[in-house]
């Protein structure tokens, strides 16, 4: 039996759809054994923007509805396009398909805890540590050509606008007593101004 993957008319119903496990998890699970991908202990993620469910302790399925087909795009080009040239790992693609006009990445698993699970009980001299490394990354992310990814995204200076606004909020309800959005916001963009950002894998 296939399951089919359903016609969702916005966001909201997304969200709703992804958060039935009893709705989406089978849809995930055959899209796995099409591929004879393992699927005998999945792990449905609850955070992020798209459909994640760990396969195992090696893969991870990611399902992009129609409605943010951009994400995916992106995050296959910034997969393509950073690939062996970063000192941190990244995922790397194993399989890419659609199905329904819904679209997939298999990817790599890495090894890791999830920052919003660590960040409130890390120390101060560490959060900063942690910034800095975040700082440093982006940089180096910023130095890699952009290839394809320069028509996707928005221009440098709506991103940080963005970012800031949304995501400090956020910091500092989790602990962070630093000034995200004049601290580390700054940082990044100073590095950044010259370059267009670009969607990298998260959700």
């Amino acid at each position: 039996m296939t399951h089919s993957l359903p016609r969702l008319a916005n966001i909201e119903a997304f969200r709703a759809w992804r958060a039935d496990a009893s709705q989406c998890l089978p849809a995930a699970l055959d899209i796995a054994r099409s591929h004879g991908l393992p699927h005998g202990d999945p792990q449905l993620f609850s955070t992020g923007t798209n459909l994640v469910v760990a396969l195992d302790d090696r893969l991870i399925l990611k399902i992009f509805p129609p409605l943010l087909r951009d994400q995916f795009v992106s995050e296959r080009l910034s997969l393509s396009q950073l690939r062996g040239r970063l000192r941190l790992p990244i995922p790397e693609i194993v399989i890419e398909g659609e199905r329904d006009q819904w679209s997939y990445l298999v990817i790599t698993r890495l090894r890791g805890i999830v920052g919003s699970e660590v960040w409130p009980a890390l120390p101060e001299d560490e959060k900063e540590r942690v910034l800095r490394q975040l700082g440093e990354t982006i940089a180096e992310v910023q130095r890699v050509p952009p290839g394809e990814l320069s028509d996707v995204g928005l221009p440098w200076a709506d991103f940080i606008s963005r970012q800031s606004r949304d995501a400090a909020p956020g910091m500092r309800a989790s602990g962070c007593r630093k000034n995200i959005s004049t601290g580390s916001t700054t940082f990044f963009a100073m590095r950044g101004r010259s370059f267009r950002w670009t969607h990298h894998p998260s959700s």
